[in-house]
């Protein structure tokens, strides 16, 4: 009986920062950061010195499960990266990923960077067609 009501209502929605349209979820993966040394934990965590201390000589990395790297589309903007992060209140927050945030993920491919299954004889290619068509207009 506790599960009665509908909790559609209870869905987050995420807006583009650039225009403050709805975002839609490409259901992506969720990328969770991690940090590995006690500065790192005690900033990011929200712990107390001593615990981070703790921790960083317990194990090599502490996940956050509270902050994530998401995939989201945006019609005007195309796909985005935002950074998802779970408040103490329960509320979520989101800004655009950034390159340290990116360095923070486990088994990603920063999305500002080069595609690594491309050659770079393709790349460059790609690269100069561009470049020699908004040339000539």
């Amino acid at each position: 009986m506790a599960n009665k009501r509908s909790n559609r209502k209870n869905i987050k929605h995420f807006f583009c920062p650039f225009c403050n349209t709805r975002l839609w979820r490409l259901g992506s993966q969720k990328y969770h950061l991690f940090y590995k040394n006690k500065t790192e934990m005690r900033e990011n965590l929200r712990i107390s010195a001593k615990n981070a201390a703790f921790l960083a000589a317990q194990q090599s990395t502490c996940v956050d499960q509270n902050v994530w790297l998401e995939e989201f589309f945006c019609g005007e903007h195309g796909t985005m990266w935002l950074k998802i992060s779970r408040q103490e209140s329960g509320e979520f927050a989101s800004r655009l990923a950034q390159r340290e945030d990116w360095q923070k993920t486990h088994k990603t491919i920063n999305p500002e960077g080069v595609n690594f299954a491309v050659s770079e004889y393709s790349y460059r290619m790609s690269r100069h067609a561009y470049y020699s068509k908004n040339a000539y207009q």
